[in-house]
């Protein structure tokens, strides 16, 4: 028989509505049960392509005496983090506080007011592999709440004061161009000069880290930073972390060698990824990156795109029962069978063939040699390598297909999918693909009918949404407002970015709350996000937006409050350079200025050429009229600005 999940519009929690354990969803009922039960409450937070989220609830919360233990002891929450990351941003912070380590599946033990008292991410359901098992810890903390509740009590309100008084620090401070320095050079000492990326894994693909950088090369241009960009978009590129059959990311690596992913694919990562590689295409001209920002938009084209405007949220990392991979990877005699001799000879020097962990005749296809490489060691034109390798491809991945298709969110959340959007424009900017920017515009056009209404935006239908949401869906209409000159885009972002400052501004100390909402658990704690996890940040991405909307309406409100949101953060960022790239690209474009391009002739062509932090609107100039802060020129032609003059 369902539990009362069952009724849920998240696919996540209807996942979950025929476990025997006795769910709610985040509500006051479940608030209030608790209370009046005096009872503990479970929450677990996840996602629908989460793998460990699945290994979780099939072996414990499938696990009908673990079920039978939560429902007699606990009142059980579940929360989808895509649809609610408000809840899971406060969660989070408290296990992190707790264990120095945070994820998914997130699960939390609260007072039946909602503070945590306890936490931590996977459980295994037996005690194994030194760690507690879940069905010892569920009994161990009914047992606590039974006979020493004092202690839990004060742990609880010792954790929440933490969070409470962590929410409320000022960070506020003038800004300069010390901080970028000293974000970049963070940034350049954390980049691993071996295998690419930054750090060591998990490795993660931080797309406005290396945007930064790419912005940073082109004012100051060396041999260091090309390094630390073109060895990063290559090794992402060519690792098992992407796609190699049908493009799109997955979202990210096991390895330092990006051999070895996790194998969801999430819109959010796709999307900044095909701005970087867009951009970088432009800049490097490497074939190899447009191909990538190609396949990424192939793969969304085929299967990520609701045909009325919308990309979907994310797909699923498993297949069948905990299959993780299962879709993509290939045993050697799998492609023996699909390849003729021939073929396998020449996908075995285009590939390499890393082994799963736990199943190792399983292979992760990456990129193991340059097709230049394999033309010269069989005396063969590039171009044959090419022809045979598209063949090779298209071969295993129609192998591939007849494989049951990991589960698609349909989800379409605002803030993602206006990433989305502005990634879009990007791509246009340099292929100048008509379906790109027609899948951005239904997509802008759906958002503006069905998640704008009364001048609210929404999360996804029916849920209000967050400052992200506000946002990047103004940014993102900007971007469309630039490639398409359509007036109704720019009026739509400044109303939004109004409303934005409305709903979530702190009038105290500056910067933009997450959410405007208050309720049950931690959600009366008001929080202002600033490090990019999973995405560009709110707080980060704003001042940028800010910036742009200030040049194209020539409103000094704008100003003001781009300058305040990139103050209330500067000690934060001073102390913490790595948390944020989002916010030093922001902070880059206001001590350099918007380069703002006006003309009418040369519209098109200075929509293509590559400059950080440029704008182009089409107006009624001669020539063209080029401002940088307070200073403006004229020129003749476009060839005066591209050979120095601007």
């Amino acid at each position: 028989m369902p539990n009362r999940l069952v009724n849920s519009k998240s696919p996540y929690l209807q996942k979950a509505a025929h476990q025997p354990v006795d769910w709610y969803e985040w509500s006051e009922e479940a608030f209030r049960k608790a209370k009046e039960e005096d009872k503990p409450i479970l929450l677990s937070i996840g996602g629908v392509w989460c793998h460990w989220c699945h290994v979780m609830a099939h072996e414990s919360f499938e696990n009908p005496e673990i079920a039978r233990i939560i429902n007699e002891n606990f009142v059980a929450i579940k929360v989808d983090r895509d649809e609610r990351p408000d809840i899971d941003r406060r969660y989070q912070e408290v296990v992190i506080a707790l264990t120095n380590s945070g994820g998914w599946p997130l699960t939390v033990f609260l007072t039946p007011d909602g503070k945590a008292f306890f936490g931590g991410t996977y459980f295994p359901p037996e005690d194994r592999w030194g760690r507690l098992g879940f069905k010892s810890l569920l009994l161990r903390i009914a047992q606590l709440w039974k006979e020493d509740r004092d202690k839990l009590l004060k742990s609880a309100q010792k954790v929440f004061e933490l969070l409470q008084n962590y929410s409320k620090q000022n960070y506020k401070d003038p800004v300069d161009g010390d901080i970028l320095e000293r974000g970049i050079s963070a940034l350049l000492t954390s980049i691993d000069y071996q295998h690419g990326g930054i750090g060591s894994a998990p490795k993660f693909h931080h797309a406005k880290a290396f945007e930064l950088l790419i912005y940073h090369n082109y004012f100051n241009p060396s041999p260091l930073l090309q390094k630390a960009i073109s060895l990063s978009l290559d090794a992402m590129a060519k690792g098992g972390v992407y796609d190699h059959l049908l493009g799109g990311f997955f979202r990210y690596s096991t390895d330092d060698l990006w051999h070895i992913p996790h194998f969801e694919k999430m819109l959010y990562d796709n999307a900044e990824l095909l701005s970087l590689y867009s951009i970088a295409y432009k800049v490097f001209g490497k074939k190899l990156y447009k191909e990538i920002a190609q396949g990424i938009v192939n793969y969304y084209r085929l299967y990520g795109y609701d045909p009325q405007g919308g990309f979907y949220a994310s797909q699923d990392a498993d297949i069948g029962l905990l299959d993780e991979g299962g879709y993509y990877t290939f045993t050697e005699k799998e492609i023996k069978e699909v390849l003729t001799e021939e073929e396998f000879k020449i996908a075995s020097l285009y590939f390499g063939f890393a082994p799963m962990p736990h199943e190792q005749q399983k292979k992760v296809l990456y990129i193991k040699r340059e097709e230049e490489e394999i033309a010269q060691e069989l005396n063969m034109e590039p171009s044959e390598v090419e022809r045979a390798i598209n063949t090779i491809k298209a071969k295993l991945l129609e192998y591939r297909s007849k494989r049951e298709m990991p589960y698609v969110d349909k989800s379409i959340y605002t803030n993602w999918n206006s990433l989305m959007v502005s990634a879009l424009c990007d791509y246009w900017k340099v292929f100048q693909d008509p379906r790109a920017r027609e899948m951005a515009e239904k997509t802008i056009e759906r958002l503006l009918k069905t998640h704008y209404k009364e001048g609210k935006v929404y999360h996804k239908e029916g849920l209000e949404g967050f400052s992200e949401d506000y946002i990047f869906l103004a940014n993102a209409l900007i971007s469309l407002f630039e490639i398409t000159q359509k007036k109704e885009y720019i009026e739509a972002s400044s109303e939004i970015m109004k409303r934005a400052i409305d709903l979530f501004w702190d009038n105290v100390d500056w910067g933009f709350y997450d959410s405007s909402q208050e309720g049950e658990g931690l959600l009366g704690i008001r929080l202002k996000n600033i490090q990019d996890t999973p995405t560009q940040s709110a707080n980060g991405t704003a001042p940028y937006t800010l910036l742009l909307l200030g040049n194209i309406k020539g409103e000094s409100f704008f100003f003001d409050y781009a300058e305040k949101t990139l103050q209330a953060f500067s000690r934060f960022i001073k102390d913490i350079p790595m948390a944020s790239h989002s916010y030093l690209i922001s902070l880059y474009a206001y001590l350099r200025s918007i380069y703002k391009i006006e003309t009418e002739e040369f519209y098109e062509d200075a929509l293509k050429f590559f400059r950080p932090f440029k704008i182009v609107l089409r107006a009624p100039v001669e020539g063209l009229l080029v401002c940088q802060g307070q200073s403006c020129q004229k020129f003749e032609n476009l060839n005066q600005i591209l050979t120095g003059g601007g």
